[in-house]
């Protein structure tokens, strides 16, 4: 698993090793569903290649809101609380994800404390700089 991602970005091969054998890797055709808006997610997923549309229903209609590429990562918040996904993310292209759940996640912290510390710390850095530029643009909406 190639360190393409901000959350890998310093982990050594030997660290890589071990977190792809706690997860599982993935692949999708174009259109395939690889989250589905409101059902149950625990997992976090990385983009190792392709594209993923991230869709909200708007009005009965979905509606495109973000392309996820090789590197980005989504369903951070579901590490760590669980719950309904707020979008529906289907394969733009041909694409593979590695994902790890919540309990792989707690085995790994089991096997390795260092390294799931490491990982839970940028999956933190990841949701922080989210919520910063999240913060940036509702400041911006509200000066308009």
């Amino acid at each position: 698993m190639p360190s393409l991602t901000p959350l890998l970005a310093n982990f050594n091969a030997n660290e890589l090793t071990l977190l792809s054998s706690f997860g599982d890797s993935r692949s999708y055709q174009p259109g395939d569903v690889v989250i589905r808006q409101g059902d149950e997610n625990d997992h976090l997923y990385l983009v190792l290649k392709g594209k993923l549309e991230v869709l909200q229903e708007v009005d009965d209609v979905d509606q495109v809101v973000a392309v996820l590429e090789a590197g980005d990562s989504l369903g951070e918040v579901s590490i760590f609380d669980p719950g309904p996904a707020s979008a529906t993310v289907r394969a733009g292209s041909e694409a593979e994800v590695w994902l790890i759940t919540r309990d792989s996640l707690e085995r790994l912290h089991t096997a390795s404390p260092k390294v799931a510390y490491r990982l839970l710390t940028r999956i933190t850095t990841c949701l922080s700089k989210r919520m910063r530029d999240m913060n940036d643009k509702l400041v911006d909406l509200a000066n308009r």
